[in-house]
């Protein structure tokens, strides 16, 4: 529904969000069919593949390249660790603070969630042109932009 006072930009804007909403709850379903979501909602793979990246790291350093709360983090790791596919290990730079590591089982699994999330995004990408992905990349850093800085 359209207010009389809003302009048609900020309309535009509007359903952008919506449709980023919608489209974001679309990709969450369909990464709990693929097994990259935990039926938690937990990023599973994002997890994962951030510690693979950039190796040992602490719950709240992975909170901050994830941009959640410390807290969160927590629990999906404590969940990861549960499941044999993260360990804690001893951190020489802070006794409170654990390293979170990749298991054999969590390099196995990232490794095959990996093959089945390009697979689908390589079927998928086909329906794009370079432009319309590059142009909808920028619109979302700008939104994402503008929306961490108020």
């Amino acid at each position: 529904m359209r207010s009389l006072n809003r302009s048609v930009k900020t309309q535009a804007l509007q359903d952008v969000i919506g449709k980023l909403t919608t489209c974001f709850q679309s990709l969450q379903r369909r990464g709990m069919r693929l097994g990259s979501v935990s039926q938690k909602g937990n990023a599973f793979w994002g997890l994962l593949k951030l510690v693979h990246d950039h190796g040992d790291m602490t719950v709240p350093q992975i909170a901050l390249h994830r941009k959640v709360s410390r807290q969160r983090i927590q629990v999906m790791v404590d969940e990861y660790v549960d499941g044999g596919y993260l360990q804690f290990s001893q951190n020489p730079s802070h006794k409170r603070s654990k390293l979170v590591s990749l298991t054999v089982t969590g390099k196995s699994e990232l490794k095959v969630l990996s093959e089945s999330i390009f697979n689908y995004l390589d079927q998928a990408s086909h329906e794009f042109k370079d432009e319309e992905l590059q142009t909808t990349l920028k619109v979302l850093e700008k939104l994402q932009s503008l929306v961490e800085k108020n």
